[in-house]
């Protein structure tokens, strides 16, 4: 069974159990945390196991799997304590294609809506840069998981002149790929090719068509884990940098 398979075989399996029955959003854990769950490990004997002072979403032998969606900073001290002992790996999932519907305040839905906007694992910089001092731990992998999904939201009055939303459940409809972050060349994938021998976050940003802050941090995780170098100053005043491996 491929690993699309197993997952699209993991969200038909929560979907199926309480989380349908008792309705979207309803349930104490989101399903798109009790989906990554189920994938990574189907005997529920091995969630939620005490280890320490913490709880460890899936703890098997001397592996964990801990699904954060967003956040990982707040993950520190727990990864900290973990990583003594334990072979540990952190799933990041990012939704890729969006569906969104509206519930309704008689709790009926909207007809569904394509989000416009496409997630990729660049999308990730920014919460990896939360755990930079551990990225290069030997016991740590970091897995971004590029999933699609049905969002479903409910309308949350005013933030100024916009009318807010506040997102009430995700669920997932497909696996569509997977990036594992062990070793530091494994951080070139988010490189951009047919960069210069020497390069700017300028030039990041215009390879691959990201915000110029984005490049800039993309950047900073990449001098963090050692693939590039940081070298002079151009005439522009900009940074320029050069791969390593």
């Amino acid at each position: 069974m491929s690993d699309a398979d197993r997952f699209s075989a993991a969200c038909s399996a929560v979907l199926s159990e309480n989380h349908e029955r008792e309705g979207i959003g309803t349930q104490g854990e989101k399903t798109l945390h009790a989906v990554f769950k189920r994938y990574y490990e189907p005997d529920a004997a091995c969630h939620e196991a005490k280890t320490g002072s913490f709880i460890a979403d899936i703890r098997k032998g001397d592996k964990i799997v801990e699904i954060q969606t967003h956040g990982l900073y707040r993950m520190k001290k727990k990864l900290t304590a973990f990583l003594s002992d334990y072979d540990v790996t952190v799933v990041h999932p990012i939704p890729h294609k969006r569906t969104v519907r509206w519930i309704e305040g008689d709790g009926s839905f909207s007809p569904p809506r394509k989000s416009p906007k496409t997630g990729k694992y660049a999308d990730a910089v920014s919460e990896l840069l939360g755990i930079r001092d551990l990225l290069l731990h030997p016991r740590l992998s970091v897995v971004l998981s590029l999933v699609d999904c049905n969002d479903y939201k409910v309308r949350s009055g005013r933030v100024g002149r916009k009318r807010g939303a506040m997102r009430f459940e995700r669920i997932p409809t497909a696996l569509v790929s997977e990036l594992r972050l062990t070793y530091p060349r494994d951080y070139l994938a988010f490189l951009p090719a047919d960069l210069p021998e020497t390069f700017t976050s300028a030039d990041v940003a215009r390879a691959g068509k990201l915000h110029r802050d984005d490049a800039s941090s993309l950047l900073l995780l990449l001098f963090t884990v050692g693939v590039v170098e940081r070298l002079d100053r151009n005439e522009q005043r900009y940074y320029l940098y050069r791969r390593l491996i």
